[in-house]
């Protein structure tokens, strides 16, 4: 914290995504675009940033998401399967989370309503309240163990995950991942 931000009681200065900080910005900034581009919803052809692909327009000389200037690096037609890869790789890390907690929650439920049935004493073993157990339980827990929990884990994993990958794919094209894989010439704003 600053010494002028600093105020008693004040909470700290929230950084980052599901207690992750990726040092390379850009790339969160990128993954809905470039899961757009893995679907098939924009054309695979284009005018890219020739160091993070992001698809520019005509007119822009520097990339709204890196900053590389056109001049700098020149252009592209396409992006690299190796590039889209990496942040499929991200997707399908989260996905699994999610997932694989959502059916954790179901299951969970489901043994609920196998013991309120085959075991539950009095009230609770009557099916009807089992089986709203199942249904309401089932709906909580796959909520609380996919959406909440699995996706903070899928995220932080797939997050650095894609990110070691792209260090190494910036070593392999530029023989360097620079200061956090800024592009050249750019100052980097970490404090």
């Amino acid at each position: 914290m600053r010494e002028g931000d600093a105020r008693e009681g004040a909470a700290p200065e929230v950084r980052g995504v599901a207690g992750y900080e990726s040092p390379y910005p850009y790339l969160d900034r990128l993954q809905p675009k470039m899961e757009e581009r893995l679907a098939r919803r924009v054309p695979a052809t284009g005018r890219f940033c020739g160091f993070c692909y992001a698809r520019l327009r005509a007119e822009d000389t520097v990339c709204p998401f890196c900053g590389t200037g056109t001049g700098e690096r020149p252009t592209v037609n396409e992006i690299p399967q190796e590039v889209l890869r990496l942040y499929l790789d991200k997707q399908k890390t989260e996905a699994r989370w999610v997932h694989g907690g959502a059916f954790f929650g179901l299951i969970l439920a489901s043994a609920l309503f196998l013991w309120m049935v085959l075991w539950g004493p009095g009230i609770l073993g009557h099916p009807a309240l089992a089986f709203g157990v199942l249904l309401l339980g089932g709906y909580v827990l796959a909520q609380l163990f996919g959406t909440f929990i699995g996706a903070q884990i899928g995220y932080r994993r797939g997050a650095r995950r894609r990110d070691a990958a792209w260090a190494a794919f910036l070593e392999q094209r530029d023989g360097t991942a620079g200061a956090a894989g800024a592009p050249a010439g750019q100052a980097t704003d970490q404090a």
